[in-house]
């Protein structure tokens, strides 16, 4: 009974842990304007000199249920990123409480509500890390699409068409609001209209799912020069934690 509640367990993480990503669909002719690819690549070309960043948003992912009625769950996310090889986040929301460790050798996952770990060895940067993370037991941090160096290939992959939308407000922030199109999923970005293109709110819709549900962030806070310790970026166990094993991903 232990180990199928923490098979449970681990697939619970797996799963809320995951910000969904943008589609990847193969084989498919770009119909892109010249002004929301120029948008967009100048968003990822300027992460891309941020050498460290944190952020805090707000998402909601609607669930549907076997009745068909539709809900909205919730939870934020504190992301800090220190290249190459630190990441830290903190995700709270309506179902649990998790922390994600990377201190350039190891992976952890905590459970705080359930006081459980996982640890793992992990390749020495971060994208490899991920990469990891992701092949090995299905985990995906969140807003990992802009964590790696290469954002702009992983966004615009699968891409059937995109357009540029108009200026839109955002939280008080102008913003250039981006839509594209995939096979499987429709996407929408708003980037912020100055010098520091920040992506400031996305949307994911999953088309061919019955309901259509959405994904919906909203990126409150950015800060591309915060002071960030390498202690952020160390997990240690709290009193009383259980370490456990994470599930492979082909068992999920």
């Amino acid at each position: 009974m232990r180990s199928r509640i923490i098979c449970i367990l681990l697939i619970l993480c797996g799963v809320l842990l995951i910000c969904p990503a943008f589609a990847q669909d193969s084989g498919v002719e770009q119909a892109v304007e010249a002004k929301a690819d120029k948008i967009l690549r100048q968003m990822s070309e300027y992460l891309n000199t941020l050498e460290q960043f944190s952020l805090h948003g707000e998402s909601s992912l609607d669930l549907l249920l076997v009745s068909g009625q539709k809900l909205q769950l919730g939870r934020s996310v504190d992301l800090s990123v220190r290249r190459p090889n630190r990441l830290r986040a903190d995700i709270k929301g309506d179902i649990l409480d998790q922390q994600l460790f990377y201190d350039g050798k190891h992976i952890t996952l905590y459970g705080k509500k359930v006081n459980y770990y996982a640890t793992s060895k992990a390749p020495a940067n971060i994208e490899a890390a991920l990469d990891y993370a992701e092949r090995s037991f299905g985990l995906i941090a969140p807003a990992a699409d802009l964590i790696y160096r290469n954002s702009y290939h992983i966004l615009i992959g699968g891409v059937q068409s995109g357009f540029y939308v108009g200026l839109s407000t955002v939280l008080g922030v102008e913003c250039h609001h981006l839509a594209f199109r995939g096979v499987e999923t429709d996407w929408q970005i708003w980037i912020e209209n100055s010098a520091t293109p920040f992506p400031r709110k996305f949307i994911i819709t999953s088309k061919w799912v019955a309901g259509a549900p959405q994904f919906t962030v909203l990126v409150i806070k950015w800060d591309s020069s915060p002071q960030l310790k390498d202690s952020l970026f160390t997990f240690v166990a709290p009193g009383g934690a259980e370490q456990i094993e994470f599930l492979p991903s082909e068992n999920r």
